[in-house]
C-alpha cells in the first residue's frame, strides 16, 4: 500500500512557515522564527498524539501537510481580524 501521509520532516515545516508569514508581510518582525517554531512545535505534537491515539483507540488521525497549511492560514486570518478590532478600538478612542 501506498502511504499518502507521510510526515514533513522538521526542517520543511520551518521553511513553508517562514515563506508564508513572510509572503503576506504580516509584520512580524523579531518575533517570526518563534512564531514559525510554535507551528512546527504543534503540527508535530499533534503527530505524535495522533499515533498514541490510534494505538490506544485504533483510530486514527491523519495529519498532513494540508493540515500545516491550514494551520497557518487560520492564524494569518486571525492575526488580520484581531488587528482590525484593535484599530477599530484605537480609532474609537
Amino acid at each position: 500500500t501506498i502511504d499518502w501521509f507521510t510526515e514533513w520532516p522538521g526542517e520543511a515545516l520551518t521553511s513553508v512557515g517562514t515563506s508564508a508569514m513572510v509572503e503576506h508581510d504580516l509584520q512580524l518582525g523579531e518575533h517570526l522564527d518563534n512564531v514559525v517554531g510554535m507551528f512546527k512545535l504543534i503540527h508535530q505534537t499533534v503527530e505524535e498524539e495522533s499515533k498514541q491515539f490510534f494505538n490506544i483507540l485504533r483510530r486514527h488521525n491523519y495529519v498532513t501537510p494540508t493540515s500545516y497549511l491550514e494551520l497557518l492560514s487560520s492564524f494569518k486570518s486571525l492575526l488580520q481580524l484581531k488587528r482590525e478590532e484593535i484599530n477599530t478600538k484605537r480609532n474609537r478612542l
